[in-house]
């Protein structure tokens, strides 16, 4: 199967609303909802249709045309081409808050850097043997974040008893705490510290692209017009530096900093109606650099951690390189 247009998933699926629609052949994304034609996404008359319907104004598709949006997916769509979709009217408002209605979606398509953005706290986990590393990183990421704090898996962290001297050094703060094995209670931790609204959560091996660097902060305030609370960002693995066919890997890693993250592993949001009080910015890319070595082990040692949550089919996925 091909990668989504929208949101580059590669995973359709018959579902409810292909059914309700009565096209046979249709299929749904199961990351982004978009539906549809399971022979025209081969062929690429999807994408291609895709593409010349954001350049129209207003964005319309014809209702037996072979792909199907309402206004939750056009959101992904739009910020796929880092566009914001406005809403035609209060129908298509509605179904933007409330997904998934069979309602297409009519709207007018402008720039995303046309946004105010909103402040954006960076939490950063991390071990104290790769505090060195980071000393440079608050520098580089000092124009997109002025709230930096620095998770510790350890004990106490005195600012006279460590040899880290983060560039500035003002914009960051240290703050340690033992893992023990919980991973939604270390992010927690950060979210509690966090002095901005909006929080995004990163690994020591992580970072964003420059272009989501230059976004993140309008799209927090995209979401915050909806009263969404959590956003899924796509993490490009890079597996000694080859990019791997796990992708779009979504992590929902910006988010309101009263969202609490659950489970001891692959710790996700817990939101009060669970996916749609989110959504996904396909413009909001995660570097993650990995080496094959922890790769394998990685898997199962978090299936020690937590017994059968372990994802052990994402190692398989990590290790092969990425396909279109």
């Amino acid at each position: 199967m091909t990668r989504c247009p929208s949101c580059q998933a590669r995973d359709f699926r018959s579902s409810e609303r292909c059914r309700a629609m009565e096209r046979a052949r249709f299929l749904e994304c199961s990351h982004c909802g978009l539906l549809a034609d399971g022979l025209a996404l081969e062929t690429g008359e999807v994408a291609a249709l895709l593409a010349r319907s954001v350049r129209a104004e207003p964005f319309a598709l014809q209702p037996d045309g072979p792909v199907f949006l309402e206004s939750y997916t056009l959101r992904t769509l739009a910020l796929s081409r880092d566009l914001i979709a406005i809403p035609a009217d209060v129908a298509q408002r509605d179904a933007l808050e409330t997904p998934y209605q069979l309602l297409a979606a009519t709207a007018l398509l402008a720039p995303l850097e046309g946004i105010a953005p909103r402040p954006v706290s960076l939490v950063i986990l991390c071990r104290p043997h790769e505090l060195e590393a980071l000393e440079d990183l608050p520098l580089v990421l000092s124009a997109a974040f002025d709230d930096i704090v620095l998770v510790i898996d350890g004990g106490a962290v005195d600012g006279g008893g460590t040899a880290f001297r983060p560039s500035c050094h003002d914009a960051v703060r240290l703050v340690a705490r033992p893992l023990a094995g919980d991973f939604a209670a270390q992010r927690n931790a950060g979210q509690d510290v966090a002095r901005h609204d909006w929080v995004l959560q990163l690994d020591s091996d992580e970072a964003l692209t420059p272009e989501a660097l230059s976004s993140i902060g309008r799209v927090a305030a995209l979401a915050d017009e909806t009263g969404a609370l959590s956003i899924g960002l796509p993490r490009q693995n890079l597996v000694d530096g080859r990019l791997s066919d796990l992708f779009p890997d979504i992590q929902y890693r910006l988010n309101r900093k009263t969202v609490r993250f659950a489970g001891l592993v692959h710790e996700r949001p817990a939101l009060p109606r669970g996916w749609r009080d989110g959504f996904i910015a396909p413009n909001l890319v995660i570097e993650h650099r990995l080496t094959r070595t922890h790769v394998e082990a990685r898997s199962a040692g978090y299936d020690a951690l937590a017994p059968g949550q372990g994802r052990m089919f994402e190692r398989d996925d990590l290790l092969k390189p990425y396909r279109p």
